[in-house]
């Protein structure tokens, strides 16, 4: 085999590989990023659900973070 054709060969296998790696980060990034997700969406709603006088800092952060969201989701809603 020449080098021209090892050089293609080569290239082709590598192509079929970097396909599949995009298709393996791609899935594992979806799947973390739905995980993070829920966690922040989780604290916000637990931030709702403190009754104390103090509330704990990383619920409250969440609430910040999706409360546009809500609020916009809500109005939505309401509005129909």
């Amino acid at each position: 085999m020449n080098k021209a054709k090892l050089v293609e060969l080569a290239e082709e296998v590598l192509t079929d590989i970097d396909i599949n790696i995009k298709s393996f980060v791609r899935k594992e990034t979806e799947k973390k990023l739905l995980s993070r997700l829920f966690t922040v969406f989780q604290n916000a709603y637990h931030h709702l659900e403190d009754t104390r006088d103090i509330k704990y800092e990383p619920y409250k952060q969440a609430y910040k973070k999706v409360k546009p969201i809500l609020d916009d989701s809500i109005d939505k809603l309401l509005n129909k």
